[in-house]
């Protein structure tokens, strides 16, 4: 390799294998002590984490442990501690590089690994054992057999045939999942000739019945010893880091501290456990430190198919998102058009915020990259256009709010919502013959208007980058929104088919205002009154 007095570091962007980073002078966050209590914790193992998250490079580095590669491990926890190296046959299968959407072709997929395992560890192949399940035993029987060792089985994103064909016909699916079952089964049904397995995904694997007994496996996800498994601490951040931050402060024509705040903010706060560690994305951090840039990495990277398919198919509010109390059973439930919870919580769009007494926890959205990712998927489905459709529009809206500018930045806001599709909001009358009925849907329908028109400004806010709170609390209740500027505070009030008066009013009787009172930044009351027969702002006022 060519060497220069002043190459830059070389971070390891899409690179998830441990031998070709340690051999090709990449920057490496030292993971391994991780190896080390994992074999101490079980002989059965699964961890579940969003795309992304540094999993495949954990089994890579297993891998490379068990195939006794000492020399990979210089200068690492492990390798400073580790006596013995002695090495062990490795099965390792990764499912991402099956085709997922078709029973038969993964099941070629499959038999294609355990003939290639046949011929590396030369024993007999089985070309003629047709169920991949009973060729897969045969293949960890004899390898142990051959090579007097037991078995080290890796298997990588093993849920991929389960989360492409959710939206399947049911026999699609089933076909799909006679084949996983028939593969994933084995390792509990050769035990004995078993060392290791230790098994990743997205979705808890708990959630489903491809694992035989899946009492075998020992989830890890959720355990606090392993909250920083994969992911990267704010300590690790700034021990391995150092040079690529003041190469981004330097860049962007700021402080060294400045910048570490604004990592934190864009990519920071994954919270895995019920113990308070906080990791960032990796992949997020190492692009940005790679490409001297803020962008936001892990959303183009592609976005999560399952994702894709049932944000559109799933009902729920953006602005409940940030104050979310489930359960554990419900974050590890198995993905469902009913509840969207469990997707966006496993997929990584939500994560633990707090955690109540052990039991309950608290979800919201993790970082800065997230809620973005979050708002552009939204977009198209509350206003029928994408954020790109109109650039020179919202950056006009910035500046009109830092501004000050209220009257244009409200019809700013107003041209936006000219723009949603009149079925978005569906009839607002009820032809029910009962007056009672009828005026209960018809306040049904009302809640739900002003709540689209909320979440609707909610979102234009976020795409800017305004500090925007919906529903914040104060004593007297809760005010609809509070944005914040470092010039200004705009407290504001909806109404739909009311009036500015009752809207400002609410706002002074309740004491909305008070929290400001000692801020020294210029506190304005607004009242927003849409209409629900124009589907729009007819009316609004402001005062200091």
């Amino acid at each position: 390799m060519i060497q220069f007095d002043d190459m830059p570091v070389r971070y390891p962007v899409g690179e998830h294998s441990f031998r070709e980073l340690r051999n090709g002078g990449y920057l490496y966050v030292d993971k391994t002590i991780f190896v080390a209590r994992l074999l101490r914790q079980g002989k059965f193992i699964f961890l579940s984490r969003p795309r992304r998250f540094g999993k495949s490079l954990l089994l890579s580095t297993i891998e490379c442990y068990f195939r006794g590669e000492k020399a990979l491990f210089e200068g690492t926890w492990l390798g400073e501690r580790e006596t013995e190296w002695e090495a062990k046959p490795v099965l390792h299968f990764d499912m991402s590089r099956s085709n997922g959407l078709r029973a038969d072709l993964l099941e070629a997929y499959l038999h294609r690994r355990l003939e290639a395992f046949e011929k590396e560890y030369r024993v007999d192949e089985h070309p003629e054992i047709t169920d991949v399940g009973d060729r897969f035993s045969t293949l960890i029987e004899s390898v142990h057999k051959k090579t007097g060792s037991k078995v080290v089985i890796l298997i990588d994103e093993y849920d991929k045939g389960i989360l492409e064909t959710l939206d399947f016909s049911e026999q699609e699916r089933e076909a799909m999942s006679n084949v996983l079952r028939a593969f994933y089964s084995q390792p509990k049904a050769t035990t004995e000739s078993i060392e290791f397995c230790m098994v990743t995904g997205v979705a808890r694997f708990g959630s489903y019945t491809l694992f035989s007994g899946p009492n075998n496996f020992l989830d890890i996800s959720m355990n606090p010893m392993y909250a920083d498994i994969c992911g990267i601490t704010q300590e690790e951040l700034q021990k391995n880091f150092k040079n690529g931050i003041q190469d981004l402060a330097d860049d962007r024509n700021t402080s060294y501290q400045d910048m570490v705040e604004e990592l934190r903010i864009k990519y920071d706060s994954y919270r895995f456990t019920r113990g308070e560690t906080l990791v960032y994305n990796p992949y997020s951090l190492i692009c940005a430190f790679s490409e001297k840039c803020l962008d936001n990495f892990w959303i183009k990277s592609g976005i999560s198919k399952v994702f894709v398919k049932y944000l559109s198919q799933t009902e729920f509010d953006i602005l409940e998102l940030e104050k979310l109390w489930v359960t554990r059973e419900r974050m590890e439930a198995k993905y469902s058009k009913e509840d969207s919870i469990p997707l966006l919580f496993q997929t990584g769009y939500l994560t633990i915020k707090e955690v109540r007494n052990g039991e309950l926890y608290r979800l919201g959205i993790p970082n800065g990259e997230v809620r973005r990712a979050l708002v552009d998927q939204l977009m198209p489905r509350y206003m029928g256009i994408s954020y790109q459709d109109f650039p020179v529009q919202l950056r006009n809206l910035l500046d009109e709010i830092k501004k000050g500018d209220i009257d244009s930045w409200i019809l700013s806001i107003k041209s936006f919502i000219s723009r949603i599709p009149n079925q978005l909001f569906g009839p607002i009358d009820s032809n029910l013959s009962d007056d009672q009925k009828r005026k209960e849907a018809k306040e049904t329908n009302i809640a739900h208007f002003e709540r689209t028109y909320h979440i609707i400004i909610h979102m234009i806010c976020q795409m800017i980058k305004i500090e925007a709170r919906s529903e914040v609390s104060f004593s007297g209740g809760r005010a609809d929104m509070v944005i914040e500027t470092k010039e200004y505070v705009y407290v504001i009030e909806f109404k739909l088919d009311g009036t500015v008066s009752e809207a400002l009013k609410q706002i002074d009787d309740r004491g909305y205002l008070l929290p400001w009172h000692a801020d020294g930044r210029q506190v304005f009351k607004i009242g927003i009154v849409f209409s629900s027969k124009d589907r729009n702002i007819i009316d609004y006022r402001y005062e200091e």
